[in-house]
C-alpha cells in the first residue's frame, strides 16, 4: 500500500490524560480505491487482534472522514534491522572501548527473539497469521523492546482450518516459506519458518538471510533439505532452535509456545565468555549481493 507518515509523529491528547507521541499512518494522496480497502481491512483487522504488550498496538483510527488515519504506538527506536545494523556498524568502528548502552549481546539478542515470540504466540492463540514476519517489521521502542509491527499481509483463519491459501499479492522471496512459495499456503507453522529466519537476522545484527543463493534457485534448495549455516556467534543450540524452525514438514516445526520456553532456558545459561559479540564484516551475509530479493 503507497503510504507516508504524517510528519512522522504527533501529539496526540484525546488518547490519554496526558500528551503521549503516537504514530500515524496514512494513505498517500494518490492511493487508489484498491489501497484504499486494504487499508481500511488492515484497519479492521488490528481493531479484530487486540491489545498485546508485544505488538504494536492500534490506539485510534479516523475513518468515517478524509484523510483516513491509523494512529498506533509510536516505536522511537523505528524498525529492529535498522537498530541493529546501526548497533553492528558502531560495534565494527569501536573495537576496542565500547559503550554497553550502544551493544547488542547475546543475552540482548534472546531477549529481543522472546519479545517477538511473545508477540507471535498471541497471534497464533487468536487465529492470526501475519505472513510477513521479518527484522524490518519489528519496531523497537524507547525501553528497547521488541514489538511486531506491519499487520498489513495479516490474516485471520477460519475458526475450523489451519491454513490460508492467499489470492495474489507481493511478499518477499527469502522470507517466505516452501508451501507458500509452491502453493502460496499459509498457516501458523508458515509463521514459524519466518521466525526461523528472523532469527538468523537477529544473531548476525542485520544480515541478509540467503545471502548467496539466487532468488531462483531457492525453493528447489530447500526442497532438497539445504539450509542456511550457521552464522558466527550463533550457539549450537540456538542454531538447533532455528533449524527446529526450517523443518520442511509444516506439522514438524515447533508451536511460538515451545519455542518462547525454549528460548527461556538458552537465556538462562548465557555463557560468560560469549556474552560480547565477535563481529566479521567480512562475512557473507553482510555482502551485498545482486540476486537478492
Amino acid at each position: 500500500i503507497p503510504l507516508v507518515a504524517c510528519k512522522s509523529i504527533i501529539e496526540l491528547t484525546a488518547l490519554r490524560n496526558y500528551n503521549d507521541t503516537v504514530a500515524v499512518k496514512m494513505l498517500h494522496e494518490n492511493a487508489d480505491s484498491i489501497a484504499e480497502l486494504n487499508f481500511r481491512s488492515e484497519i479492521d483487522l488490528m481493531k479484530k487482534i487486540g491489545y498485546h504488550e508485544r505488538l504494536v498496538n492500534l490506539l485510534g483510527c479516523v475513518t468515517l472522514s478524509e484523510p483516513i488515519l491509523l494512529i498506533s504506538e509510536y516505536c522511537a527506536n523505528g524498525d529492529l534491522l535498522r537498530f541493529m545494523s546501526q548497533r553492528r556498524a558502531y560495534m565494527l568502528e569501536h573495537t576496542s572501548c565500547l559503550d554497553d548502552d550502544k551493544i547488542i549481546t547475546s543475552k540482548k539478542q534472546i531477549m529481543f527473539a522472546i519479545q517477538i515470540a511473545y508477540g507471535l504466540e498471541y497471534l497464533a492463540s487468536r487465529g492470526f497469521i501475519h505472513r510477513d514476519i521479518a527484522a524490518r517489521n519489528i519496531m523497537v521502542d524507547c525501553h528497547e523492546t521488541c514489538k511486531i509491527g506491519d499487520f498489513g499481509l495479516c490474516r485471520e483463519v477460519e475458526k475450523d482450518d489451519v491454513n490460508y491459501q492467499s489470492r495474489g499479492g507481493k511478499l518477499p522471496v527469502k522470507w517466505m516459506p516452501p508451501e507458500a512459495i509452491e502453493k502460496y499456503h499459509f498457516s501458523s507453522a508458515s509463521d514459524v519458518i519466518l521466525y526461523g529466519i528472523i532469527l538468523f537476522e537477529i544473531v548476525t545484527l542485520g544480515g541478509t538471510p540467503y545471502a548467496d543463493w539466487p532468488a531462483s534457485e531457492l525453493l528447489d534448495r530447500l526442497k532438497i533439505g539445504e539450509r542456511m549455516h550457521r552464522p558466527d556467534n550463533c550457539s549450537e543450540n540456538l542454531y538447533e532452535v532455528m533449524s527446529h524452525c526450517w523443518a520442511e514438514i509444516p506439522t514438524d516445526r515447533p508451536s511460538f509456545t515451545k519455542l518462547r520456553k525454549r528460548l527461556g532456558v538458552l537465556l538462562e545459561n548465557v555463557n560468560q565468555d560469549d556474552y560480547y559479540l565477535k563481529l566479521n564484516a567480512q562475512a557473507n551475509y553482510y555482502v551485498f549481493h545482486s540476486n537478492d530479493s
